[in-house]
């Protein structure tokens, strides 16, 4: 049996048929051989098509499904039906005419000899209350007749049930202290908003799932997401077939905005990424995996009376179109996470902030594309040019620091590339180096040396244990990718193991999110 796999969310269930060629009969006075061999039949490029999970009352994508005519005279293409009729979940239209009766077969199509002709499928899923967050199958079966025989095309679809929040295209404010739980997926449609004085929780081992141009903004609010080892929360594109699994931009706020150029108003969209902490206030995300957005996370300053902005803990940020944590003037805390594998930056630190980010990989071996990015890996900026010409500091706070982390990229061995790029106005502002224990890759030709403390290595390649495969520990005994303590500010019990949950010293911890394979 021959399985096509593939599912997107849609809206409706068609079935379009095309013939390079269709005949009602004869045309004009030529008479036309018709093939009445009953061993002849049409030749079906698949016998069953298998959409993979569609969520419940939306749409899937649509299945190509090809009938070819393999021999030397027309054949007749009758009772063309589904076996559910007018109850399927799958609906039909033939040679572009919606058949608005599903009762009723089809009435009788020819095919050339030689010809072939396409079969479109969709489906639409209702919702099953009895099978609660356990996919079920819907199924229905497509026939036709040929010569007598009769020839059948098997329709399987698993449903998914899911929690349904907001409308395309459309600002959704939540409700005050709203909870998501992992009982059933959960489905984004266009900007959910966070306001001040509330809190989005979401639980334990949800998964949360975005349509395209849709996503997370805490407008000033405060959004929790406290996973743990064994339940993950997860944030991917709502599109689930397989051949999807990898493809970066499936979504992420996207802002469709009109302004002046030049005389001529013009209208382009701005992205903010899959979560957007606006001015947000103490956000807790931890074990939380983030993958497929336009950008992973991004942080515009902080909430008046806040700690923090973020504290991102035991996570990871991966497969972004753009970039994978953005901030801009940010005060973000944390600690193993991983933050790998962008199209542009795996973090983009601008405009100051306070930042502290200890135990944490940026790691870039990105294959998008021709796989050469034009980005570095890591970008730290303290400064922006005003629209008067004037130049504006936004230096970073006196506590900023990463440690323990490593910067590492594909690009590393390029000339006229850095995979680690430091754009400040005056590195010496900084008394205390920005980065220490740390391993970090650039090319820069004047690189603020003031920023690193001794510890730090410069130009060595990590030696992930495999970056094909997304492995970034560190195989390795050399005592040259071992840090400092990183307690305090984090206590012992918070960085006494490593993101996949291993034991990792507190008084010499490995280099980044993991701790080292020996």
């Amino acid at each position: 049996m021959t399985l096509t796999r593939v599912s997107h969310v849609l809206t409706g269930i068609t079935v379009l048929l095309l013939a390079g060629m269709l005949l009602a009969g004869a045309q004009g006075c030529q008479r036309q051989p018709w093939d009445s061999n009953p061993e002849h039949m049409l030749r079906l490029s698949a016998d069953t098509l298998f959409f993979d999970t569609v969520f419940a009352t939306v749409g899937s994508v649509t299945l190509p499904l090809k009938l070819y005519n393999d021999h030397d005279a027309s054949l007749w293409v009758e009772d063309l039906q589904l076996v559910d009729g007018s109850s399927s979940a799958y609906r039909i239209n033939v040679n572009g005419m919606a058949v608005e009766d599903l009762s009723v077969p089809v009435p009788a199509l020819s095919l050339l000899p030689g010809d072939s002709m396409y079969v479109f499928v969709e489906v639409t899923v209702n919702p099953n209350s009895g099978a609660g967050a356990t996919p079920f199958w819907v199924r229905d079966e497509l026939t036709f007749v040929t010569n007598g025989n009769l020839q059948e095309v098997k329709l399987l679809a698993r449903g998914q049930n899911a929690v349904f929040h907001g409308s395309p295209n459309q600002y959704n404010t939540l409700a005050c202290d709203e909870v998501w739980t992992a009982e059933l997926p959960h489905v984004i449609y266009g900007r959910i908003l966070v306001d001040p004085g509330c809190t989005l929780t979401i639980l334990p081992g949800a998964q949360v799932y975005a349509h395209d141009g849709s996503g997370i903004w805490v407008r000033g609010g405060t959004m929790v997401a406290d996973g743990s080892l064994d339940a993950p929360i997860l944030f991917r594109g709502d599109r689930l077939e397989d051949s999807y699994a990898n493809t970066p931009g499936q979504w992420g706020l996207s802002f469709e905005i009109t302004d002046t150029l030049s005389g001529s108003l013009v209208n382009f969209s701005a992205f903010r990424g899959g979560i957007w902490l606006d001015r947000a206030v103490n956000c807790v995300f931890d074990h939380i995996d983030l993958r497929q957005a336009t950008v992973g996370v991004w942080v515009d300053s902080v909430g008046t009376d806040a700690e923090y902005a973020l504290q991102l803990t035991n996570s990871v940020l991966s497969n972004m179109e753009s970039i994978g944590l953005l901030s801009q003037s940010g005060h973000i805390e944390g600690f193993n996470n991983l933050i790998s594998n962008c199209g542009q930056a795996c973090g983009y630190f601008a405009l100051g902030g306070n930042l502290q980010i200890h135990l944490s990989t940026f790691a870039n071996f990105s294959t998008q594309g021709s796989g050469l990015r034009q980005y570095p890996t890591v970008y730290l900026n303290d400064w922006y040019e005003a629209a008067n010409g004037s130049i504006q500091m936004r230096p970073f706070s006196g506590d900023t620091e990463f440690r323990n982390c490593v910067v590492a990229g594909n690009n590393a061995s390029l000339n006229e590339f850095s995979e680690f790029i430091v754009d400040l106005r005056d590195p010496g502002v900084y008394l205390d180096p920005l980065w220490t224990s740390s391993a970090v890759q650039h090319q820069m030709e004047t690189f603020p040396d003031n920023i690193l403390d001794n510890q730090t290595s410069v130009n060595i390649a990590p030696p992930f244990v495999n970056v094909f495969e997304e492995d970034f520990r560190l195989e390795t005994s050399a005592t040259s990718w071992l840090g400092t303590s990183s307690t305090p500010p984090y206590s012992p019990f918070e960085v006494g193991t490593d993101l996949a949950g291993e034991p990792r010293s507190t008084i010499a911890p490995t280099k980044g999110c993991y701790e080292r394979v020996n």
